[in-house]
């Protein structure tokens, strides 16, 4: 494999208004992110020649967006997918710079998440959930028709295995709602919630209550990707990719047969070989957090805490400002928003840019930051960037 360390930069991010109801349009939300980041990376619209975009049949096209901002793209692409798909797009933009297809690349997700088609409260038919994973028509007739569903029979058997608890579970997501506070942008801004109140939050399906589930919001996130070389042209300081597996999956199609891998365990051991670090060098986090238990297997998954020890690792504070490993800063989709992952991303690149300085909000002398993807415990991507 060829090496990409360090040849390819993130120059700008940006994000439109986050609310429960846009009253607009994905593609007006989509423009705004597009202008945003724009105007961080210091570049014009025609200086972009590739444009793409993910989603859940609740968006507007690529090739839409690049018109609207008077560009004809030399490349369009839009497909269908949730979380991961950030990751996969920056390695196919990274693929296209490489052989010369084009120069500058626009990623953006917008969704009326909240207002509109509604991951966990509507808008998914019957035929569309008995399609959404393989051998859904087995399980869902009997009950489990949503992702909190699914992924709370994973968390279950986890915890019976590992020892983790309810309470470990709510210190993800303690700290997500601390790092909220800082973040006038998040939902949860001016709501924190203490362990206490945690734990005496009724289930909603176990092991999850409402404090353990990601936020449905509308909003739009757009994030441009060029080569180092372009990147010194750029009026933002670039974040430079040391390494990314762009999507891995796990052994088996239909990933109910093993039950003990996730596919961040495949991720892990390819994104650090092509950066060049060990999970003792990563100072800064952005881990895909649809629940509060998708936190602690990828934690695991990438080596940031041992088998086992995970509870240990988030009831000791490590996932807070002061902690060994700040992570989700922003308050992560648990508390600030939810864009199937990207803004993560955003906040990641922040951080490692250092964007917060003089700031309680700055993860001191931050480096090196590793984000995570994750479709389920089927697919998964991460990258690790640097300043």
């Amino acid at each position: 494999m060829a090496s990409i360390k360090d040849r390819y930069a993130i120059v700008g991010v940006g994000e439109s208004e986050r609310s429960k109801n846009s009253g607009t349009t994905p593609l007006h939300m989509a423009l705004d992110a597009a202008r945003a980041a724009l105007n961080d990376a210091g570049l014009e619209a025609k200086d972009i020649d590739g444009f793409m975009s993910y989603s859940e049949n609740d968006s507007c096209t690529a090739h839409q967006v690049a018109n609207y901002l008077g560009v004809r793209p030399k490349y369009v692409k839009d497909i269908m997918g949730g979380g991961s798909s950030t990751e996969m797009l920056i390695a196919d933009a990274i693929g296209l710079i490489e052989t010369g297809q084009v120069n500058t690349v626009l990623i953006y997700r917008s969704m009326n998440g909240r207002s509109g088609v509604r991951m966990g409260g509507g808008g998914w038919g019957v035929d569309l959930l008995q399609t959404a994973i393989e051998g859904g028509s087995f399980i869902i007739p009997y009950g489990a028709g949503s992702p909190s569903q699914w992924f709370g029979l994973f968390a279950t058997r986890h915890m019976h295995e590992t020892g983790l608890t309810k309470e470990h579970l709510g210190h993800v997501c303690v700290s997500a709602y601390e790092h909220a506070q800082r973040n006038p942008k998040a939902f949860f801004y001016g709501k924190p919630v203490s362990m206490e109140e945690y734990l005496q939050t009724a289930p909603l399906s176990y092991p999850f209550n409402k404090h353990d589930f990601c936020l449905e919001s509308d909003e739009a996130n757009a994030i441009i990707v060029t080569s180092a070389e372009r990147a010194k042209d750029c009026k933002s300081k670039p974040v430079y990719i040391m390494g990314m597996a762009a999507r891995q999956c796990v052994s088996h199609a239909h990933y109910w047969k093993n039950l003990d891998e996730v596919a961040a365990d495949y991720v892990a051991p390819e994104v650090y070989k092509m950066a060049g670090v060990k999970p003792e060098d990563i100072q800064v986090a952005s881990i895909y957090d649809c629940y509060s238990w998708v936190v602690l297997r990828q934690l695991e998954a990438y080596g940031l805490a041992p088998r086992g020890e995970v509870g240990d690792f988030v009831a000791a504070g490590n996932l807070r400002m002061n902690g060994k490993l700040p992570t989700n800063t922003a308050g992560g989709m648990l508390s600030e928003g939810y864009t199937h992952g990207m803004n993560n991303v955003l906040e990641i690149v922040r951080q490692v840019r250092h964007e917060y300085e003089g700031t309680e909000r700055q993860v001191e002398d931050c480096e090196i930051g590793i984000c995570t993807g994750w479709a389920g415990p089927d697919i998964a991507g991460a990258m690790i960037l640097r300043k």
